[in-house]
């Protein structure tokens, strides 16, 4: 399976997952960013409701290699250039995470910056480099990372090296997660 088809089946899932228990998409708002996700205020205050938009333009993560002087892995790029979203609430093994999403352009900028410092860490740190996906849902110390030269899925903990493999390659983790229930 291509990672495209991995990346759309988990997003349409996910949706679905939601709608068959009658539960809103929720999400905190930037009001600073016109994020195409963001539908309508809902009643909770501060949430919006939301919806996944595929990307018409997407982000290119090429600038950031460069500006990094390193190559990122492929995959990494395709994860955060195909869909704007709020980020996802899912199980690998029933461990429960969160996986990273971009709300619009601006939270894809954002999340660069990010990336770039946590790459800048690891050279610090004079680690493997890594690119982080995710977060355990228990745990904010914990990230979900792909391997930048294997592109294997890990555990690592903040400045730390990855120290648990989850799925050898981005596609297969993916196919791996399912949908949990967040209710706002």
């Amino acid at each position: 399976m291509m990672l495209t088809t991995a990346i759309d089946d988990l997003m349409t899932g996910y949706v679905d997952f939601y709608q068959q228990h009658r539960v809103d998409l929720l999400v905190e708002v930037n009001p600073q960013w016109q994020a195409p996700i963001y539908l309508r205020e809902s009643s909770t205050d501060g949430y919006w409701h939301w919806q996944p938009q595929i990307q018409q333009h997407p982000r290119d993560f090429s600038q950031l290699a460069a500006a990094l002087e390193q190559p990122l892995h492929d995959s990494v790029g395709e994860l955060y250039s195909r869909w704007y979203a709020a980020d996802l609430a899912l199980a690998w093994q029933q461990q429960a995470l969160w996986l990273l999403q971009v709300h619009g352009p601006e939270d894809s900028e954002r999340m660069q910056a990010n990336q770039a410092g946590h790459v800048l860490m690891k050279r610090r740190l004079r680690q493997p480099i890594t690119l982080f996906i995710g977060v355990a849902a228990d745990s904010d110390d914990v990230l979900i990372t792909v391997d930048n030269d294997s592109g294997s899925v890990g555990l690592e903990f903040v400045g730390q090296p990855q120290h648990q493999t989850l799925a050898p390659n981005l596609t297969e983790f993916l196919q791996q997660l399912s949908p949990r229930l967040v209710e706002n």
